[in-house]
């Protein structure tokens, strides 16, 4: 098994590091802008191609770990060679392996892998990518194929899914990955108007940022609850409401309101029910905007 990377950026670059360090052999990278090519290479200590026929050739499973906009693009310039006996996978998780259709039929096998990780530069550590889990699409996903067969000896746990759930895959990632961070900006902003700067701001919110990270991780969602929604207390959610920035009020009321759906939850009860039965959480949720 040789892996090759179409793409030598922080992600091409930081799965060939870890594919290297779990022993799969990487043959090496090919790209457009030659510094990134190179220094792929030199931090890989792999070739950098300089045609995508020679990567091709030295290749048995390609990575394209390009930006979405440009995976089609890849797709149409392989496809002009005998693919036959490879496969090719790309890496986006909002995108179906069916993006790859030109290389199927040029006789490779194709899919989606997406690891559920953000790569922030090319020198992730390789310790946290131990611990990240993998999806994998595509119509060829037998245990013998050479793509489950990669994520095996990556050790890595893995899940298959299918084409029509890349949407609602992809949005689970961007919920707490990319909304949280803007939700965290946005919690920030309200110490900023006391006189922090942002910095600041962020370093006395981030224990209370990974302490529930840490509990939810250890006891689950409902057994972390805490805060005034958890408690069904009225009167700090009023005085919230009157402070909030407009702009912000639908998000706090949303996000709140799962909250006592989360309470339900642990206490073994309906929404409705718990809503019909609890004078407090009615009075809550009407407050949130809810209506019974």
């Amino acid at each position: 098994m040789k892996a090759g990377f179409i793409g030598p950026g922080k992600v091409g670059v930081s799965l060939a590091r870890y594919f290297s360090h779990r022993n799969i052999h990487i043959s090496g990278f090919y790209g457009k802008n030659e510094d990134s090519l190179k220094k792929a290479s030199e931090i890989t200590d792999t070739t950098a191609f300089s045609s995508i026929e020679e990567l091709l050739k030295n290749s048995s499973i390609i990575f394209v770990t390009t930006p979405d906009d440009t995976i089609s693009e890849i797709d149409k310039l392989i496809s002009q060679y005998d693919l036959s006996g490879k496969s090719v996978c790309h890496t986006s998780g909002s995108l179906c392996s069916d993006v790859l259709s030109n290389a199927e039929k040029s006789g490779a096998l194709v899919y989606s892998i997406h690891p559920m990780f953000a790569f922030s530069d090319k020198f992730t550590d390789l310790e946290k990518l131990k611990k990240i889990y993998f999806s994998i699409e595509g119509k060829s996903t037998d245990e013998n194929t050479e793509a489950i067969e990669i994520l095996k000896l990556l050790g890595n746990n893995y899940f298959v899914r299918s084409a029509d759930s890349s949407a609602s895959y992809h949005l689970a990632s961007v919920v707490v990955s990319n909304l949280a961070l803007s939700l965290f900006n946005i919690g920030g902003k309200y110490l900023e108007q006391l006189g922090l700067s942002e910095k600041q701001a962020f370093e006395a919110l981030l224990p209370l940022i990974q302490g529930n990270i840490d509990n939810i991780e250890k006891n689950g969602y409902t057994s972390s609850l805490t805060g005034p929604v958890a408690r069904g207390d009225i009167s700090p959610v009023k005085k919230h409401l009157g402070v909030i920035r407009e702009s912000d009020e639908n998000i706090y009321k949303d996000l709140s309101s799962n909250l006592i759906k989360l309470v339900a939850k642990r206490n073994s009860m309906e929404f409705e029910e718990l809503i019909s039965k609890s004078d407090k959480y009615s009075e809550l949720y009407k407050l949130l905007g809810g209506k019974e």
